[in-house]
């Protein structure tokens, strides 16, 4: 599987851009994951994929990344939407362009709302990236990060599973 660094996801998205500018269309997405973590924290970050939600352009955009991945020799899903269905539903005023182009931004969720998200996954793999994204926002422990999971996600508690974890990355 080809892993994805921080200069072929910009070259992918410059790709992208052309693509969409060929056909006078215009996308925005919204990013998550490990691209955000290779683009904004950790230079030397490979990801697998680019998860991301898309906010305008979804058709243009879909056939767009896949006229790249052809190109590029990227795996056909390097763009998708799975990230979508766990972004919070609340307002992400740190958000930031990562990419951008006439017929194309990429913003990044925020620091505090990947660190949302990967506190709610804790999952193994995601040790590095809690302490990493934990140091961005400028939290210490384990309570400063659950309430900024609970920040993001109000009505939708951090499972008991999680928050053990979180509590003995940060705690111990």
């Amino acid at each position: 599987m080809t892993s994805l660094d921080r200069e072929l996801l910009l070259r992918a998205f410059r790709r992208v851009a052309d693509e969409l500018e060929a056909e006078r269309v215009r996308a925005e997405a919204v990013l998550a994951g490990g691209v955000v973590v290779a683009l904004l924290f950790d230079a030397t970050r490979m990801t697998r994929d680019v998860d991301g939600l898309v906010v305008e352009g979804h058709g243009p955009l879909t056939k767009a990344t896949q006229r790249v991945a052809a190109e590029l020799k990227l795996p056909r899903g390097w763009f998708n939407e799975g990230v979508a269905a766990y972004l919070s539903t609340e307002p992400d005023p740190g958000r930031a362009v990562v990419f951008d182009h006439p017929n194309l931004t990429m913003y990044s969720a925020s620091a505090d709302h990947m660190l949302a998200l990967k506190a709610r996954a804790a999952r193994a793999q995601d040790s590095e990236d809690l302490r990493l994204l934990a140091d961005a926002v400028g939290t210490a422990n384990a309570a400063a990060v659950l309430a900024v999971a609970d920040e993001f996600f109000p009505d939708d508690p951090i499972s008991d599973r999680a928050r053990s974890v979180i509590e003995d990355l940060f705690d111990n």
